[in-house]
């Protein structure tokens, strides 16, 4: 079972109006949930409110004595960003200047050769009581610190920043004990197979060792499987002894066991051995070349991309003959090969992906139903192709099409293109 906090449970409170409009989904509660893991600690409740005072003081009073409590959104320099006020008022604390807080805010400023705004200084104001952590990505500092009987964790609603205060945040409560001791923990992080068919493949497992935690969830490049040991020694060596069947299980479907990226993994398999890419896509259009340049560094392997959406594109940019177009259709194996081929040699590259697909909901047809992709990886002496069929709707299809494409790559660079990166175990493939 999973474990309480120190003296209680632990709630977060989403605050912003964007989330309740749908313009923003939350994803900061999963991210500190995910933080907490290897405490084995689980939230007992998320509240999502508006950016409005008497909302936020309310949610607030939900939470009881010797809760932990995270706070996200409000942190901010425009007149909405209240949460540091109000958290002041319902405490019953006052505001004060944080000197620390301040310089850092204005060595940023001079960084960006900019002058300080009146809404700006707000930001190092500091509910007392409460301990700033510096805030590595953007200004709004973390907050954290025991009022009213809760221990309070105060992020920032920015994803990526919160991100980046989310480990010092721990760190901090577990040196204030408001965390029970960190238990060992394993990660699988896998692309290419369904939670379900991942469950189902670990079941054996699991009766096994009872005495381990098992949890899965989804990402956007597939499904995280995670193993927490129980108490004592003999949880460890339960611990180990279920890692390496694991291990042998997944295989190829495992693209890291630490909290990184897949397209973390591709740079750092592409710059290690001085490669290149490109990339040719249709049903994506520009979705796998943006999910490859995300991180800095990323133009020392991507060298380009061809949106090639329309036949006539695929034709004149890719090379792609125009009676195989007519023979065999967009979205074919001859295609998508000869657009993977026509990337990697116009754009110059050592390797190269491409796809094409029906992502929906229109366009479908009995041979060539919605869902069906091709993903082609060129290399510097093959091409290899594969056909799949994604379950979903438009969206979730090219996201899954990101995902496929990239993770194919990946295998490819890690296991060397003797053979096709494809495997039984891969949900979605189909026979060509």
């Amino acid at each position: 079972m999973p474990a309480k906090v120190v003296g209680g449970a632990v709630r977060i409170i989403a605050v912003g109006d964007e989330l309740l409009e749908g313009r923003t989904a939350d994803t900061n509660s999963r991210w500190i949930q995910q933080a907490l893991g290897s405490h084995s600690v689980q939230v007992s409740l998320i509240q999502v409110v508006p950016d409005r005072q008497e909302d936020i003081s309310l949610a607030l009073d939900r939470t009881e004595a010797g809760d932990l409590v995270f706070v996200t959104g409000g942190l901010g320099s425009t007149p909405d960003d209240m949460t540091r006020d109000v958290v002041a008022g319902w405490a019953q604390v006052e505001l004060i200047e944080d000197p620390s807080v301040k310089r850092q805010l204005k060595e940023r400023w001079e960084k960006r050769g900019i002058k300080s705004s009146p809404g700006a200084v707000r930001q190092s104001l500091v509910p007392r009581g409460m301990t700033p952590l510096t805030n590595p990505v953007g200004s709004a500092p973390g907050l954290v610190g025991r009022l009213r009987d809760r221990m309070l964790v105060l992020l920032p609603g920015v994803p990526q920043e919160l991100q980046g205060l989310l480990l010092p945040a721990v760190r901090w409560l577990e040196g204030n004990g408001a965390l029970p001791k960190p238990r060992r923990t394993m990660l699988w992080r896998t692309a290419q197979a369904s939670e379900l068919s991942l469950v189902r493949s670990c079941s054996g497992i699991r009766g096994n060792f009872p005495t381990l935690d098992w949890s899965w969830w989804l990402t956007d490049w597939g499904v995280d499987v995670r193993l927490v040991a129980g108490a004592g020694k003999a949880g460890g060596g339960d611990l180990a002894a279920a890692g390496e069947m694991v291990d042998e299980i997944l295989g190829r479907l495992v693209y890291s066991r630490r909290m990184e990226t897949l397209p973390q993994v591709v740079q750092r398999l592409m710059l290690d051995r001085n490669l290149t890419l490109g990339v040719a896509e249709s049903c994506t259009a520009g979705l796998i070349g943006g999910s490859l340049t995300e991180q800095p560094g990323s133009s020392g392997f991507f060298r380009g991309g061809i949106l090639a959406y329309a036949d006539r594109v695929k034709t004149a940019q890719l090379g792609v003959p125009a009676e195989l177009l007519v023979d065999s259709g967009a979205v074919s194996e001859e295609t998508v090969m000869a657009m993977a081929d026509g990337c990697r040699k116009r754009i110059g590259t050592d390797y190269a992906v491409a796809v094409s697909g029906i992502s929906g909901p229109d366009g479908g047809s009995p041979d060539k139903p919605v869902g069906t992709t091709w993903v082609a990886i060129a290399t510097p002496s093959t091409v290899f192709a594969r056909r799949y069929r994604f379950p979903a709707d438009r969206q979730r299809n090219r996201l899954l099409t990101v995902a496929a494409a990239v993770d194919s790559l990946r295998r490819v660079l890690e296991f060397g293109d003797e053979q096709p990166p494809w495997q039984p175990s891969d949900s979605w493939c189909r026979p060509s």
